[in-house]
């Protein structure tokens, strides 16, 4: 039985990039920007309930971009190779 690498590459590809609209990338990076500004202000562990929740959502969202890019950059290794 003969495989179509190409068709299942294009068929994941497909599915990454719904999965891309899903997850908003740009409504992300835009939370991470707001989030590192906080992360940057000299008061933020004056309360440090705030400052966990802040840095915990940054490093959450900074993950899950982190995740998205690696495995659109392996597909388009496959892709090109």
């Amino acid at each position: 039985m003969a495989t179509d690498f190409p068709e299942q590459i294009k068929s994941l590809g497909a599915t990454l990039t719904s999965i891309e609209t899903v997850l908003d990338l740009p409504s992300i990076n835009r939370e991470i920007d707001e989030l590192q500004e906080q992360v940057g202000a000299p008061d933020l562990w004056d309360d440090q309930a705030n400052a966990q929740r802040v840095t915990g959502r940054l490093s959450a969202l900074q993950a899950e971009v982190e995740r998205v890019t690696g495995l659109r950059q392996r597909l388009d290794d496959l892709e090109g190779g």
